[in-house]
């Protein structure tokens, strides 16, 4: 069942198979180092299953809501296989009987996963934002599976390409985990579940997935530079003044405001923009493991485990957003996952030799951080002038354009950015079709927005 008043959502499927295609054509437009080009033929394949998901996810909804007979009911089952089988024909690296196995295997694995995910978590998704989930899970394990198969070559490895490896193999087997908690009920009481977390931990920093052993190449990487290391200081610093935003919020006893849970928009702010700028692959790193440890604790609190199922599951409570109807911490992963998102898309998020693509990686920032914070702020102080048909207001709406356009000018000023009249065109083109899509929509819009502006701002 998806999550109640709110629409379908189903043009939310288009936005990562665009959201590739744009990396993807940015990638070709701009000078890459090497390793950087050898991914142009895994991102042609990912591409590929995101058009083949898309289609299946369309044709779901189609027979979902239009009464057809059995014959057309079968034919429009059989056409995400056939789009996708082939589009992955018309790729220079794949073979025919190939592409017809891949296309109709991936697109059947898509909908088994994607109809799992409605029933395991009711009224927590629209159709739309599950799509987006299961698109992106999918796009993982396969992008992940290929790269660390690569990276067992016998080959050069960079920094950024051992970090890579370890990241994708921890939250594959922190999948594996979540999987058997699902097969397995045993394993969810409470030794059994820490016995596994401790497997867990013992296997992702001690499994020979690098030379030399993932640990040992993560701290190599943290203390190799000193300015790694007062980044990760500061880091550690907002982990404090999060965790006392929440103790401060659970000792009111009272439900969080608006105002309130945009504190840790402004947090991630303070995370990501250091981070891109000064230690990306850092930030790389970052982002999946506070994805990993999201992923813990939301099973924590689940599952009811002590002894902080009870605190979490307050927390939980005191937060909770009105998109958050079903039993997922819905919002929290998202802003976490949506401004993540333009560094996981982009096939070569951090070059050694400077970053043509920074205003893209910035795309979640500026339109969850920066605008989403400062139209919830502004429209809920100042707003008098509603939108027709939403609850939004037209200040708000002027606050989230003017206040991204502020902030892309100040990292212009400090030299941050480098900015041409294409770029300012297609900054201000994503600011303002981003704050309409925030005025309007009912969908998640920590996971939406990012899209919506990393699609438009590519196209500079």
């Amino acid at each position: 069942m998806p999550r109640p008043l709110a629409s379908n959502g189903s043009w939310l499927c288009l936005l990562l198979p665009l959201a590739l295609a744009i990396s993807y054509l940015h990638s070709l437009t701009t000078t890459a180092s090497a390793e950087c080009n050898t991914s142009n033929a895994v991102h042609r394949f990912l591409i590929v299953i995101a058009i083949g998901t898309c289609v299946r996810t369309l044709c779901f909804l189609l027979n979902a809501c239009v009464k057809t007979g059995t014959l057309v009911k079968s034919a429009i089952n059989l056409l995400p296989g056939t789009v996708t089988s082939l589009c992955f024909a018309l790729l220079p690296e794949t073979s025919w009987i190939l592409s017809i196995v891949a296309g109709f295997l991936i697109t059947a694995l898509y909908q088994h996963v994607y109809l799992c995910v409605l029933r395991g978590f009711p009224r927590t998704f629209t159709f739309g934002e599950a799509a987006i989930l299961v698109q992106g899970l999918i796009i993982f394990l396969l992008n992940a599976a290929s790269r660390i198969y690569n990276y067992t070559m016998p080959a050069t490895v960079t920094d950024f390409g051992q970090l890579n490896a370890v990241m994708q193999s921890a939250l594959i087997c922190l999948l594996l985990v979540c999987v058997l908690l699902t097969l397995l009920p045993r394993l969810r009481k409470p030794v059994p579940f820490y016995l596994l977390m401790g497997l867990l931990a013992v296997g992702v920093t001690c499994a020979p997935v690098t030379k030399p052993l993932p640990l040992i190449a993560l701290l190599r990487f943290i203390f190799s530079d000193q300015k790694r290391l007062y980044i990760m200081v500061f880091y550690l610093l907002l982990v404090a003044l999060t965790c006392a935003t929440v103790s401060w919020q659970l000792g009111n006893s009272t439900q969080a405001n608006t105002r309130v849970r945009k504190i840790f928009h402004l947090l991630i702010v303070l995370v990501y923009v250091p981070g891109l700028v000064y230690q990306c692959a850092l930030l790389y790193i970052a982002s999946g493991i506070a994805l990993a440890i999201f992923v813990v604790l939301e099973l924590i609190r689940l599952l009811k485990m002590p002894p902080f199922g009870a605190t979490l599951a307050q927390a939980f409570e005191s937060f909770k957003d009105v998109k958050d109807a079903g039993e997922l911490a819905l919002t929290p992963f998202c802003l976490l996952i949506g401004c993540s998102l333009p560094l996981w898309l982009t096939s070569c998020p951090c070059p050694t030799d400077g970053n043509p693509s920074l205003l893209m990686l910035l795309s979640g920032i500026l339109s969850v951080g920066v605008g989403d914070t400062a139209a919830s702020v502004v429209g809920s102080k100042f707003g008098r002038n509603k939108w027709k048909n939403s609850t939004r207001s037209l200040e708000g709406t002027v606050a989230f354009v003017v206040s991204i356009l502020l902030s892309v000018w100040a990292l212009e000023f400090v030299g941050v950015l480098t900015m041409t009249q294409a770029k300012w065109f297609a900054t201000v083109f994503a600011a303002l079709n981003s704050a309409l899509v925030e005025a309007f929509t009912d969908q998640v819009d920590n996971l939406v927005l990012p899209l919506v502006f990393y699609i438009l701002v590519g196209l500079a």
